[in-house]
C-alpha cells in the first residue's frame, strides 16, 4: 500500500499546531507538547520545513517557530518533498532498482501515470484547504474568542498560543 511516511504525518500535525496559533511563534516545546512528539525529533522536522520556507524560526527574546506564508500557499506536495526529499516517490511501483526506459517493468507506463496524478493532487492540495476539510479554521476561531474572553485581551499572547496548540491537538485526536 502506497503511503506517505509517518515523518511526514507528524510534519502536518506540526503545521496544525501551527496554524491554531495564528501568526503568532510557538516555541518547540509547546509545539511538541500538541503534537505528543519528543522536542529533539520535532525539532529535526521543523529543521527541514524552516529550510524548505515553510516554516520560520527565530531564535531568542520573542523567538519561537510559526508558518512563513498563508496556509493557502503551501501545498502538501511542499511539505512532502520538504521532509522526504524531491525524490519521495520512487521511479518503479515494484522497487526494481534496473527499472528505467531501457529496461522498463511491466508496470512503468502504468505508474508514471499514477505517480503524476499522485504528484498533482498533493500539489494543488494547500494546507488552508485541508484545514478547511478538517474543520481546524472554524475550531481555531472558536477557540480564539474564548481565549480573548477569558484572558480579556483584545491581542492574546503566548498563553493563548499554547492554549490554541492544545486544542489543535485535541483536534488532530478527534478527527
Amino acid at each position: 500500500m502506497l503511503s506517505l511516511s509517518q515523518t511526514t504525518g507528524y510534519a502536518i500535525q506540526a503545521l496544525v499546531c501551527l496554524e491554531f496559533a495564528g501568526n503568532r511563534p510557538c516555541f518547540i516545546r509547546d509545539v511538541a507538547e500538541c503534537t505528543g512528539l519528543p522536542k529533539a525529533y520535532l525539532a529535526r522536522i521543523l529543521n527541514r520545513l524552516a529550510h524548505c520556507g515553510i516554516v520560520a524560526a527565530r531564535r531568542g527574546y520573542r523567538g519561537g517557530v510559526r508558518l512563513s506564508r498563508p496556509p493557502s500557499k503551501i501545498s502538501l506536495l511542499d511539505v512532502v518533498e520538504a521532509v522526504e526529499g524531491k525524490h519521495w516517490i520512487g521511479p518503479c511501483m515494484l522497487g526494481i532498482e534496473r527499472c528505467s526506459h531501457d529496461f522498463a517493468c511491466p508496470t512503468r507506463g502504468f505508474w508514471a501515470g499514477i505517480r503524476k496524478q499522485i504528484e498533482t493532487v498533493l500539489r494543488t492540495t494547500t494546507l488552508e484547504a485541508f484545514f478547511q476539510a478538517r474543520g481546524y479554521k472554524e475550531m481555531r476561531k472558536r477557540t480564539a474568542a474564548r481565549g480573548d474572553e477569558e484572558s480579556g485581551e483584545a491581542r492574546p499572547g503566548r498563553a493563548l498560543s499554547r492554549r490554541l496548540c492544545r486544542q489543535s491537538s485535541k483536534a488532530l485526536a478527534s478527527g
